[in-house]
């Protein structure tokens, strides 16, 4: 047995073709569209959920203690946080780094050799992003973000 909305339906279509829609009546639209919109919304809300997991994840910290050692290129390939940010950026290129620096001069020459540190390990300058700002007055914060 055909369901009576259906066949209330197959008499219309046969009435009244609309040709904008391929031949299929509005009112067959007024059923299917809203699920078509709901799946369309589930799935772009499950994708914007998982990017931003993904993206905002970790943020890493860079004490004073440790930028106060000696800088050169070795040191620098193994100062941590640096191996693991610059890790993780290869693998996601999109992405963009943000630098929270503690503010005032001494915080901004911090971060900008920092960020040209950065540039020699393979992060190009574009992607990364300085904000002043840090929780902490001896830290900075890198963060991964879209």
């Amino acid at each position: 047995m055909l369901n009576p909305n259906l066949k209330r339906i197959r008499r219309w279509r046969k009435r009244t073709p609309d040709p904008s829609w391929g031949g299929r009546p509005a009112r067959a639209l007024c059923y299917a569209l809203p699920m078509y919109f709901l799946r369309i919304i589930i799935v772009a809300a499950t994708g914007i959920v998982a990017c931003g997991v993904s993206a905002a994840g970790q943020v890493w910290l860079l004490g004073a203690d440790e930028w106060a050692r000696p800088r050169d290129g070795a040191v620098m390939v193994q100062m941590p946080p640096l191996p693991d940010v610059v890790e993780a950026w290869k693998g996601k290129p999109d992405l963009h780094l943000v630098i929270r620096y503690p503010g005032g001069e001494e915080g901004l020459l911090w971060a900008n050799e920092l960020r040209s540190w950065l540039v020699a390990l393979g992060i190009p300058s574009g992607q990364q992003e300085l904000v002043a700002g840090s929780s902490q007055p001896d830290q900075i914060e890198l963060e991964l973000t879209r």
